[in-house]
């Protein structure tokens, strides 16, 4: 993995069970894992279209995930701050989750709160 290319949220991370409730292989269940990471990381630039599309593209994979909690609470845990994870936009996130150390059990007590907004966003 080279610096500055995006990590798609199911491939090539290590395993990181950050505590109970967090499956320590869910990113070998993610429906992302095979993806394209532009459609999961578009790039920030001017054409908002092609962004809004790419992350709508992103969002419906996600939307048939079944590990989208994990993957939710690994970006809310890890405070990602690009990418579609779990659903959910960087901007989203950013507007949504608080700022701020966040423990890897609140991280899963909101990602629980956020899926919904996840789902409907879909």
């Amino acid at each position: 993995m080279s610096a500055g290319v995006p990590v798609l949220p199911g491939r090539d991370l290590p395993p990181q069970p950050y505590g109970p409730g967090w499956p320590a292989y869910w990113r070998q269940d993610a429906a992302c894992r095979d993806g394209d990471p532009d459609a999961f990381f578009p790039p920030d630039g001017r054409n908002t279209k092609a962004r809004a599309a790419a992350e709508a593209r992103a969002r419906k994979i996600c939307s048939t995930c079944a590990v989208r909690r994990p993957c939710l609470a690994t970006a809310i845990f890890r405070q990602e701050e690009h990418g579609v994870w779990g659903g959910l936009t960087s901007d989203q996130r950013v507007n949504l989750i608080p700022r701020g150390r966040i423990s890897a059990d609140d991280a899963l007590v909101i990602a629980d709160r956020l899926l919904p907004v996840a789902t409907v966003a879909s």
